[in-house]
């Protein structure tokens, strides 16, 4: 015989009454909770269709970053990259060249890079290479170029925009993607410090007399070597050698 007794307000206490409650309840909780979860979770190595980020941490983990430069700062011999990121054909030099360089003479200390945003087009500047302004602003400068360069398919696909630039940023797990907006919106502006710094580094590969393709500076005790034209790594090791 189940149990029908009024409780202390008069009310007959249906069988089951407070077990349904407290699923309803348990189940708010658990629906909360997730709704939560999914608001603040880190994005994933595969977001949004974004590739490298593993080869990214990877190759970059570890080493000194400051601003665009990668690799301590008392390396004997310095190297400019001066580079398009987002043009295409020019994206698989990039991925072969400075992961070769990285885990070679950066990472033993003997050569120190500095990323040089230089439009390869007629433009003097290019919208990624705010993004990879901002990404310097917390010493990511390198990964962010680095995840452009792998993912131009992508912004191929979805459009170069503002929103795909937000995405490479989203994948980098440890910047801060607010802080990232903020100095990515400041860049923009006309009269911004990082626009200044872009104009000053267009004017010097103007000055180097620098073609329109992949080119590097590389000065040491020994002298300096201007490679054009896209060299090849064999090159690029060769100059290093030849100015230490």
């Amino acid at each position: 015989m189940t149990d029908q007794s009024p409780d202390r307000t008069g009310r007959t206490r249906r069988p089951g009454q407070y077990r349904v409650l407290a699923i309803l309840i348990l189940a708010f909780v658990v629906l909360t909770i997730s709704i939560i979860g999914m608001s603040t979770r880190e994005p994933g190595n595969e977001f949004r269709g974004v590739s490298g980020v593993d080869d990214a941490q990877r190759i970059f983990g570890g080493e000194f970053q400051r601003g665009e430069r990668l690799g301590q700062g008392n390396a004997p011999v310095q190297a400019q990259v001066f580079t398009d990121v987002q043009a295409a054909g020019f994206n698989s030099w990039f991925d072969e060249v400075i992961p070769a360089l990285v885990d070679g003479p950066v990472r033993d200390g003997s050569v120190q890079l500095l990323l040089r945003n230089r439009s390869l087009t007629r433009n003097p500047t290019e919208l990624s290479f705010f993004g990879i302004e901002a990404a310097a602003e917390q010493d990511y400068a390198w990964n962010y170029a680095y995840l452009v360069t792998r993912n131009l398919d992508l912004a191929i696909e979805v459009g170069l925009d503002d929103e795909y630039l937000q995405t490479i940023a989203e994948s980098i797990e440890r910047m801060e993607l607010a802080v990232w907006k903020n100095d990515y919106r400041a860049a923009l502006e006309p009269d911004s410090e990082v626009m200044r710094r872009l104009e000053e580094q267009d004017k010097l590969a103007i000055d180097l007399e620098l073609r329109a393709e992949p080119a590097l500076v590389i000065a040491g005790p020994g002298g300096t070597e201007i490679l054009q034209d896209t060299p090849s790594l064999a090159e690029i090791q060769s100059a290093i050698g030849a100015v230490r």
